[in-house]
């Protein structure tokens, strides 16, 4: 009999516990962060920054391939050392894990701001909807800036407006933000 194929809350349990296990400070981000906090849309990967040291190598890639994950320890370790990331393959899905070494100030930041999050039943750590909105705006594809506009009108009475400003000007977003906001304000209008 075939093995039952994985849904995104296997993957993101699977995620969260091999971390965990692992000791390793983390926070979800991206689509994952969106599906949270802002409007519901397709997904097939899972963000995650993570401040990882080398010594932690061995126990995160067993945690990961005892439930049929592919991930290389060398691809890890290169993540680690030149900046990047790797991509943790499920075997049993069409989902994949993107570990993200937490290199610059930004990661160490959404590391600091995040929240954590009731999922299904799981409690995960979040990336802020305030950084995942300033974020997308820095990326600026199509599909960003549709993910910005519905956190933005989901969590519009819970945002810290002065943070996310201060975040968006530290990232050049500035007129990015404004015109989001204008956009949300037309869009309720």
């Amino acid at each position: 009999m075939p093995q039952k194929r994985r849904s995104l809350d296997d993957v993101l349990r699977i995620a969260e516990d091999v971390l965990r296990a692992s000791r390793v400070d983390h926070v979800f981000v991206g689509g994952v962060a969106v599906l949270a906090f802002g409007m519901p849309r397709t997904i097939t990967n899972v963000h995650v920054i993570a401040s990882i040291d080398v010594k932690q190598i061995p126990k995160i890639v067993a945690g990961y391939q005892k439930p049929g994950f592919f991930v290389s320890a060398q691809d890890l370790h290169d993540a680690l050392t030149e900046g990047g990331h790797v991509t943790v393959q499920d075997k049993r899905s069409t989902y994949r894990i993107d570990l993200v070494p937490a290199s610059t100030a930004a990661h160490r930041e959404t590391l600091r701001a995040r929240r954590h999050v009731a999922w299904r039943r799981l409690r995960l750590p979040m990336a802020a909807p305030e950084h995942t909105i300033v974020m997308k705006l820095r990326w600026g594809s199509e599909q960003d800036l549709e993910d910005a506009l519905g956190m933005y009108v989901r969590q519009k009475k819970t945002l810290d407006i002065r943070a996310m400003r201060n975040f968006a000007r530290r990232h050049g977003v500035t007129r990015e933000l404004k015109e989001l906001e204008q956009r949300a304000r037309n869009l309720s209008a």
